[in-house]
């Protein structure tokens, strides 16, 4: 009974994969498009996230204790040197105008000693007075010509004071947000505005420590983000991974790109030795329930055949990924044609027509033939 069974199988089995061959066979031509395949050097990446940062980013903070009267608002673009904050100086240019008194008298009292000091020299010498009164007068000049220093001094910090009562932006950027309001009265320290560079703006970006010998002999990095994709220049490595994560700061140039500060991006960065591999692009792949497979096309007679591979699949770079056939006896080589549309409902044997582009392949004409 148990070989009456297996034979049916067998016969069952038999009939249904000459069907299948023939229905291939018999089935109309398939449209594709094809591309060769082509061996190039790939290597292993992986995608990491990173963030569009300022080169300078600060709150801008008061100097000296006044009242707030005038901030620029939120959005304002400013270059070096503008005032972005204006604080009360009455109180500053009183003690401004005091301070210069302290010096006038300051002065007018070391004139007098000098004077004093002349004064008593002659008298020495006449013996007309004790030497220990002119050393006297001498102490008080000099002691005189300290307190001119000292008035001075304090002259010029309370013009420093003044000069800070004008806030001014220490690089060129956009007034990101207002910290304090107008009126209120703000402290030495507390910050003000905070002030975001726009121009040659960077990205940061942490990659595993492990792609740090490949990241030093690469110059670009290929970026991806919600506004687009490009290539952006490698401006700094940190060597230093932090201990939990294992995970080291690149910094990009990004000053090549119009993404604003803040901008969520991905980079992809090299984690292995590149090597030469037989490449195709990962949309000839047809992923099915024995595994992910090719088709190839073989010309036979005036035909054009697809053949059913199955395939390794290796490392990916990009949108190509290296393959190598597991049908034994079957090798695939450099240029090779693969099919990379219309693969979804093609089977092996099949006859194909072979289109140049997704259009043609769609509206099924042949653009290598005039109508």
């Amino acid at each position: 009974m148990k070989k009456i069974t297996f034979i049916t199988w067998f016969m069952l089995f038999s009939v249904g994969v000459t069907s299948q061959a023939i229905f291939a066979q018999q089935f109309p031509a398939a449209h594709v498009n094809v591309i060769r395949i082509k061996q190039t050097e790939l290597a292993p990446v992986v995608w990491v996230s990173g963030t569009v940062v300022s080169q300078n980013d600060a709150e801008i903070s008061a100097e000296i204790s006044s009242r707030l009267i005038s901030l620029s608002a939120v959005g304002t673009q400013v270059d070096k040197g503008d005032i972005i904050a204006q604080l009360d100086d009455k109180q500053l240019q009183i003690k401004f105008t005091e301070a210069q008194a302290k010096v006038s008298n300051s002065q007018v009292h070391l004139r007098f000693l000098e004077h004093e000091v002349l004064r008593e020299q002659q008298l020495v010498k006449k013996k007309l007075s004790a030497p220990s009164q002119l050393d006297r007068t001498i102490s008080e000049r000099d002691i005189a010509k300290g307190e001119v220093i000292a008035a001075k001094a304090r002259l010029v910090n309370v013009e420093q004071d003044i000069s800070y009562t004008q806030v001014k932006a220490p690089f060129a950027g956009v007034i990101a947000q207002r910290i304090a309001s107008l009126g209120e009265y703000v402290t030495h320290g507390s910050a003000m505005v905070r002030l975001v560079e726009t121009t040659n703006a960077q990205a940061s970006v942490y990659v595993p420590i492990a792609a740090y010998p490949f990241l030093q002999q690469a110059k670009h990095l290929r970026v991806e983000s919600a506004l687009g994709q490009g290539t952006a220049k490698i401006k700094t490595l940190v060597p230093v991974a932090n201990p939990r994560s294992h995970l080291m700061e690149v910094r990009l140039d990004m000053s090549t790109f119009a993404w604003p500060i803040g901008l969520s991006i991905k980079a992809q960065v090299a984690n292995g030795l590149s090597a030469l591999a037989l490449a195709v692009p990962r949309d000839a792949l047809v992923l099915r329930r024995g595994g992910a497979s090719v088709f190839r096309i073989n010309v036979i007679g005036k035909e054009q055949k697809a053949e059913q591979i199955p395939v390794d699949v290796g490392i990916g770079m990009d949108e190509l990924v290296s393959i190598s056939s597991t049908k034994s006896g079957t090798i695939l080589q450099s240029g090779d044609l693969i099919v990379i549309r219309g693969a979804e409902r093609l089977q092996d044997g099949q006859n194909v027509a072979i289109k140049k582009n997704n259009d043609a392949l769609v509206s099924g004409y042949n653009s290598d033939k005039k109508e």
